[in-house]
Parts: structure tokens; sequence; C-alpha cells
């Protein structure tokens, strides 16, 4: 059958460069498509034409995916078009069931038994916790082995070596010497995870070339989808299917690789060209689903990435609105107008952001408020994470100053230069009963600035109990040492961030505890209304989905994008293919959009947006309304140099004495005072009435 009659018989109907990817069927051939280019349709079509025009038996014919949900999709989809008798003889695998496979026919060749798979993450993450435990002395939370799970599918979806993997860490915690006991004690029960399957199929298809064979015999043709999310050792394993005359068709988009974290590896599709010698490079750059407006803005978007193939999307939709502007001075009046958006939501709307920590504020106040939305894959890892249980620990040590294992687990963390054998005998001495930061400011074995900084750090917790929650969070962040302890890890200070904002709503620190118990439940019970227009989603939930209205939020430098670039400074190679990623995955957050998008910027000064600079470059701030200007003074008051007072510089107050400027906004300083009391002053009043000096 000629692919004219294919067309006709079937009512295919597809533009010049879909057809061109329909008719590729021998060779290797990439296929780069664009979002919404209407790539799982050509996939579609060129399987029943490789079948039904070409002749080729289903049963040679290897389909592979991302997900056990896209296999399901797309076997559905061609049984849907071409029957599904046709589509039972045609096999849809993930690379991970593939592998599995190849280990089970190892097993029949060679009259060997393997290890046994263990699908009970339950248990994976229990002997990594243990692991962990061992490694570091605490107790592992759920947030600490998720980070550690991550890292070792990383590791062995990346190959990494054993250099690579010492040089592996998170803050103080030892991936390297977790990832070698996991390994080994996998080996002694017998046992592999998904990721050990990958590893043990490729090195199979390497050491016994009869096991290759027969597998490069049954499938003659290999199609491989989402090849910009597949990792390192998958690649491995497909191109040792294909073999020396690779009958591959590979169809990916590496603007759209967002998966690093995940060991993605989008460098296959930049050197398809040297790893499949005569292989063609095919484009499909059409966007059926965006806006004209959309396409444009997300096209000049992600040129700016240098590490990419040249394409140029182009709409085949008429130009819809531009491309939104919502201004608002900071993430608090974000979440107030999302908020007011959820309540009066009549078409659908997708708020999207990079983490799931983004969410936790709205739903806070939707839940609140009673209103109804669509929750996708938000998880509840922020309760347990290291910063958040310090923070509770610090409320408690506030709540009872006696609390000593709270002030064991966060002494350390204050900054204070306090000795672990004097913290342990502080607590020795308080018997639960005297106020431990107290003990040890009578020390004489602690220097005196560290019995100085005891006492006010008991001024300070004794001051945090009945303030309201999102001051006390600030004050442990900025005035107590915890955040320099963050900053000087390298740690992210983002769950800070949250703890502020949902602290907005209590009136004390205890109150907030109280709340963070109940919103885990509100996280764990998922949407609270599946008919709702309003959804809530990560870009990367979201990929490969289109919502009619799309709203980015909390795109600011440090949060979308989490990485940034110095300016003048030249970026290693890792900064920089961190940064590209990000780009990727605010295009994708663009192209989810068919009819309106929107993005959030801010005027609160430490809020700026490179990205939204980029989508929007002609845009500037409003102008703030004028107010009502006072009658002028018969002599201007004399001028005050106020710019050298800076956080960080210390000062000293004719009536407070010395102390150190921690926070300014604008004319607004707040000094921390040694004695330990903290006080906000206006700048140029203290300096003109020459109250406050440096030094």
């Amino acid at each position: 059958m000629t692919y004219a009659e294919f067309k006709q018989t079937w009512g295919i109907s597809l533009n010049r460069q879909q057809e061109s990817a329909v008719q590729a069927v021998d060779g290797p051939v990439l296929l780069l498509a664009v979002p919404g280019s209407g790539k799982t349709t050509v996939l579609i079509c060129r399987l029943g034409y490789m079948v039904l025009g070409r002749g080729i038996p289903p049963e040679d014919i290897l389909t592979m995916t991302y997900t056990v949900a896209a296999t399901r999709d797309m076997a559905e989809r061609f049984a849907a078009w071409f029957g599904p008798e046709l589509a039972a003889r045609l096999e849809f695998r993930t690379i991970n069931g593939v592998s599995a496979r190849i280990i089970r026919y190892y097993e029949r060749a060679k009259g060997r038994r393997a290890f046994q798979l263990i699908s009970d993450e339950g248990r994976l993450s229990a002997l990594v916790g243990e692991l962990s435990r061992k490694a570091t002395g605490e107790f592992a939370t759920e947030s600490t082995i998720r980070t550690i799970r991550t890292a070792i599918t990383y590791i062995k979806n990346m190959q990494l070596t054993q250099e690579e993997i010492d040089q592996m860490w998170d803050q103080e915690l030892p991936v390297g010497k977790i990832y070698r006991a996991y390994c080994a004690a996998l080996r002694e029960k017998g046992w592999m995870d998904y990721d050990d399957q990958m590893v043990y199929a490729a090195r199979i298809l390497r050491q016994y070339p009869d096991i290759l064979a027969h597998f490069q015999g049954k499938y003659r043709y290999l199609c491989v989808d989402e090849a910009q999310d597949t990792s390192r050792i998958q690649h491995t394993i497909i191109r040792l299917l294909a073999g020396d005359r690779p009958n591959l068709f590979m169809v990916g988009d590496e603007d759209q690789s967002i998966y690093g974290f995940r060991a993605a590896y989008p460098a296959a599709l930049m050197e398809f060209e040297r790893v499949y010698p005569g292989g063609k490079v095919l484009l499909m750059e059409r966007n059926y689903r965006s806006n004209a407006a959309i396409v444009e803005a997300a096209g000049q978007f992600i040129r700016q990435n240098r590490n990419r193939r040249d394409k140029t999307m182009t709409a085949a939709r008429e130009r819809g609105p531009d491309i939104q502007t919502l201004w608002a001075y900071d993430r608090a009046d974000q979440y107030r107008y999302l908020v007011a958006v959820a309540k009066d939501c009549t078409r659908e709307t997708a708020v999207l952001y990079r983490n799931n920590d983004s969410a936790l504020p709205i739903l806070d106040l939707l839940d609140r408020q009673g209103i109804g939305c669509r929750c996708r894959q938000v998880e509840g890892t922020f309760f347990s994470h290291r910063v958040v249980r310090d923070v509770m620990d610090i409320f408690a040590l506030a709540r009872n100053p006696a609390d000593g294992g709270a002030f064991l687990r966060v002494y350390y963390k204050f900054r204070a230069g306090i000795p672990k054998a004097a913290a342990e005998k502080a607590v020795r001495e308080s018997g639960g009963e005297r106020p431990i930061l107290l003990i040890l400011a009578q020390m004489g074995e602690l220097y005196p600035q560290a019995r100085m900084r005891c006492k006010a750090l008991h001024t300070h917790l004794t001051n945090m109990v009945q303030e309201p929650a999102d001051r006390a969070v600030y004050r442990i962040r900025h005035f107590m040492g915890y955040g320099e302890y963050l900053e000087e890890r390298g740690a992210d200070q983002g769950k800070l961030d949250i703890l502020e904002a949902l602290g907005r709503q209590e009136p004390d620190p205890a109150g907030l505890t109280r709340r963070l118990e109940d919103l885990q439940g509100v996280v764990q019970a998922g949407s609270s209304d599946p008919e709702s227009k309003f959804i809530l989603s990560t870009i990367h939930a979201s990929k490969g989905l289109e919502y009619d209205r799309v709203i980015l939020m909390d795109v600011a430098d440090g949060i979308l994008p989490a990485v940034t670039l110095s300016p003048g400074k030249q970026p290693t190679q890792e900064e920089a293919e961190s940064f590209e990623e990000e780009r990727r995955l605010f295009y994708v957050g663009m192209t989810r959009a068919r009819d309106h998008l929107a993005i959030f910027r801010f005027k609160k000064p430490g809020l700026m947006s490179t990205f939204a600079a980029d989508v929007f470059p002609q845009t500037k701030e409003p102008e703030k309304k004028k107010g009502r200007v006072g009658p002028k003074s018969a002599k201007a008051a004399p001028k005050v140099d106020s710019a050298p007072y800076i956080p960080g510089t210390r000062v000293s107050h004719r009536v407070f004495g010395p102390g150190k400027l921690v926070h300014r906004q604008g004319d607004i300083a707040t000094i921390l005072f040694d004695s330990g009391e903290e006080k906000r002053f206006s700048l140029s009043t203290a300096l003109k009435k020459q109250q406050l000096k440096r030094g």
C-alpha cells in the first residue's frame, strides 16, 4: 500500500513535516517535535503505516515510552485508530519493562536466577532510612529519605564514576557513603531496585552476545518517545538494541528536557549524528496548541539557550490575547490574588509553579475559606524537611526553655560558639526545669561573647512566644543566626519563606505548629473538589498537558529560576547547564497554555525576575500612585547620608548601646542590640538627631 493509499484509507491529514516523519521508516532518525506539534498522532500514524503500508510484522516493532501511563495511552490510541487486534500484536513498553524482559530471558537462557526485584517502595525507603541513620547518627526524615533515593537514582542512571559519587553531598548528608552501603545491602539480600534492572540489563547485553543477538533479531524496528527525558543508562540500552544497522526512530525535544534531577540526558539528542552515523534529523515546528502570541513569545524565550538545536516554532492558530503581566508587591499579594481567582473560577485555570512548596500558602488560604481546587501531586515532604523541623524545635524551646531534647538538636545552628560538652552539661544542670540558655550565659568556661550571645538568644525565645508566627520565623532567620547557618552550608532557605507565609495567618508560634499538622492532612487528602476549574500543579507534573488559561506564579530569581547566574562572571559548565534547564522548565510552563498566559512579577526589592524581563523586555514596573502632597516647609531639613547603613553594619545607639543592623527596608532599619533587644528606627530621624552612629 502506498502512502497516498494509506492516507486515504485511514482518513489521515497531516502537514508536510508530519508526513515526512511518518514515512521515515528505515535507518536512524531523530524527530525534534516542538510543543503542541502533534507528536503522538505522528507516532501512531507512523506505526500504522509501517504495518499496513510497508507490511512490517507488528511483532518486529518495539515502541518505548517514558512512563507506564504513556505506554497505555499510546496503545489505546493506536487501537482506537487501527483496531484492537493489531494493537495487541505491537509492543509498547517502558525501558524498565524492556530491561525486565532481558533479565527474564537471561534467566531462561543461562539457567541462572537473577536478584529479586523489590517493587515495595516502603521497604526500600526503610532501608535507606536505616542506612542514613547509621551514617549520620540522626533520624532520617521523609524528606531526607527522598533526597537520598533521588540521588541513588541519579547515580545509577548517569553511570557515575566512584570519584563523581564521592563528590555528591546534600548539605551535611554523605550521599556517596550511603549509596555504597545501599548497594552492598541490596547485594547481600539478593535484591534489585528498578534502576538496577536497567544496570543489569545493560550488563547482560554487553557480556552475552547471544542474548544481544536474540533481542536485536526480535526487534528490528525501535521507536523511542520522549527521548529528551531518557537517561544515560537507558540510551546505552537503546544503542545496544539498535546494533550496527539501526532502524531507530527517536522522538524528543531538547528544549523540553526538565528532568535533570532524575538523570535525563538531553545531550543524546545533540550528539545523535555522531552516535548513529548517517542518521537523519527531522523537525516538526508547527504548534497547534497555543495562540500565536504565546508561541511567538515562548519561541523567542527558549532561543536564548545555547545548547539546543536550531528550531523555529510557528503557530497554527491566530494571534490571541498578549501574555499578561500580573504585578504584585510581594508573594503574599500574589496569594491573595490567586485565592480571588479560585473563588470565582469559571474557566479552566492552571496555576503552575516550580516547587510543591509554592502551593502550600494557597492551599492554606483556600482551606481556611472553604474554596475547592484540583491539585496535582502536591507532596508532603515539606513537613518533615530538616529546616521545618528545626523551626518547630526552636518554637518548642521557646515554649519550654528547659527542653533538653529540642535544645541539643538546634543549639549549634545558632552560631553562638557553644561547645558540645558545655551544651550537654547545661542540659544536665537544667534537669528539665531551668532555662538552658541562661545556665550557659553564666558558665565560666564559655567566652564572654558566647555568654552574651546565649543571654540574647534566651531573650529572643522569650519575645517570640507571644508574637505573630511570621515574625517569629523572621526572628529565627535573621536575628538568631539560623539564616547564616543555612547560608554557610549553601542550603535553600525557601522553606523559611513558606513558613513565614503560613505564619501570617497565625497569632503565635503555637498556632503555626498546630496549623502545620492540619495542613499536612489537607495535602495528604489531595484535591478538595475534583470538578473545580482551578488547578494547582508543578510545571513538571503538567508536562504533556494543556490548559485554557495558565498562570505562572513565584516567578522570581532564586525560586523560578532556582539557579541564577552572576552578572559579569563566567559560569561553570554545571551552572550554565542548570540555568538552561531552568529556562527549559519555564518554556514548558509557557507552552501549557492554549488561550491565555499570565506571569506574575513583583515590585518588592529582592524579587526581581530575569525570566520575566526576557519575556517582557519593554515592560516597566507600573508607577506608584503619588500620595497627598503636604505643605512645604519654610526651610529644608539638612540632608543625612544613610547609604553606609546596610545589613551587617555595626552601630551604636545613644540610649541602647552597641548592636548590629540586621534588616533595612527603605528608611526603616531593624537593629539587634548586644543586650538582645531588637528595635526599629527611622534612619533619617535617628541620624538627624545624632542618636545613631556607625561602629
